[in-house]
């Protein structure tokens, strides 16, 4: 016989399960706008490689980009945001090794001028992956959201880099949470620190823990939804300081 349980048991099962889905929604939405971001990198890295016409561009073609976006009601692809996600896949261009052997990119010219096959190899890989394909592969490597790895671009050590963003995956770390363990220098202090059991109890005193209202507040998700930034939803209580400037509304 399953368990009896009162109406405000009921109650309080009905909106926890409703905080939790919003909560999950949420952060799907914003692992999409991740996966977006590292593509449009890895397109404008691979196009300034080998795009047939790239020398006509040149410096403008991150300005001349934003500007095609902003006409076709692209939203949250500025000229800075153009740079961050070309420095965002440099990062992490191991997340996605064998993408290149299988995505169909169009023709690019090669180093000579000439035009070189897709990087589609068609006798090793006959039936190539498609972009939702790609999408929903990439789907899985990424833990946190955009504004966390916005945060993540000031780490140059990799090693350090990994370690936060696993931390931060790990134990739920708000951006606000990242950012105050990122200024406290965690992971140089860990490796220095002979009591790492202690220097992580000390890194979690005043966590905080976000709720799906504070997660729809993130105005860069907005962006990405197309939302209007509104007072009911749109301030964010994400503490910036000139070190994470893309992180202001």
């Amino acid at each position: 016989m399953s368990r009896q349980f009162d109406f405000e048991q009921l109650v309080e099962l009905c909106q926890r399960t409703h905080e939790e889905t919003r909560r999950s929604a949420v952060r799907a939405v914003d692992r999409s706008l991740v996966v977006r971001n590292w593509l449009f990198g890895w397109f404008i890295v691979e196009y300034e490689q080998n795009g047939i016409d790239r020398a006509e561009y040149g410096t403008q073609l991150l300005s001349r980009m934003a500007e095609r976006f902003r006409h076709a009601g692209i939203r949250g692809a500025s000229t800075t945001s153009l740079k961050r996600f070309r420095q965002f896949y440099r990062q992490r261009k191991r997340i996605g090794p064998t993408l290149s052997d299988q995505f169909q990119l169009p023709a690019f010219a090669d180093e000579t001028g000439r035009i070189r096959p897709t990087l589609l190899d068609q006798s090793r890989h006959p039936s190539p992956v498609s972009l939702v394909d790609v999408i929903a592969r990439l789907q899985g490597q990424f833990t946190l959201g955009w504004s966390h790895y916005i945060a993540l671009l000031s780490v140059t050590n990799p090693d350090a880099r990994r370690f936060y963003e696993i931390e931060a995956a790990d134990n739920g770390w708000s951006v606000r949470e990242l950012m105050r363990q990122l200024d406290s220098s965690l992971y140089e202090r860990l490796a220095l620190s002979r009591d790492k059991h202690e220097v992580h109890r000390l890194a979690r005193e005043g966590q905080v823990v976000e709720k799906a209202s504070d997660l729809i507040k993130d105005p860069v998700v907005l962006e990405f939804l197309g939302l209007e930034q509104k007072p009911t939803y749109s301030e964010s209580d994400l503490e910036t300081d000139r070190r994470y400037p893309a992180l202001q509304p």
